[in-house]
């Protein structure tokens, strides 16, 4: 009779050996399946760096922008013709003893 109940813990261990490697298995995928995609895994990561690069080129480039206004800025400021030329140009302002004539781009036809 010993060796049935030996033989029966034997088998008992081996099941329990299987379910703890196949339980083992079972949360090893899914930490995996998080890992690589769950909300904070690789691929989102990688999602989160190419919109960073992306972000950061259009800074590079409003700060540009931003430069080349803010030099806009200061040559207005500091030279009274530039100032004129503008106004003329965007605005069409003109002195009082002048006449303006406005020309269309595209010429039609009769």
């Amino acid at each position: 009779m010993e060796t049935t109940t030996e033989e029966s813990r034997q088998r008992w261990q081996e099941w329990a050996n299987r379910i703890i490697l196949i339980a083992l298995l079972v949360a090893n995928i899914w930490a995996q399946y998080l890992l690589w995609f769950g909300e904070q895994g690789i691929v989102r990561w990688q999602q989160t760096e190419a919109q960073l690069g992306e972000a950061r080129e259009r800074v590079a480039m409003m700060e540009v922008r931003l430069r080349k206004l803010n030099e806009a800025i200061m040559q207005l400021e500091k030279n009274p013709q530039a100032l004129e030329e503008v106004a003329r140009r965007d605005l069409g302002l003109v002195y009082p003893d002048e006449v303006l004539f406005v020309f269309p781009d595209v010429i039609r036809d009769p």
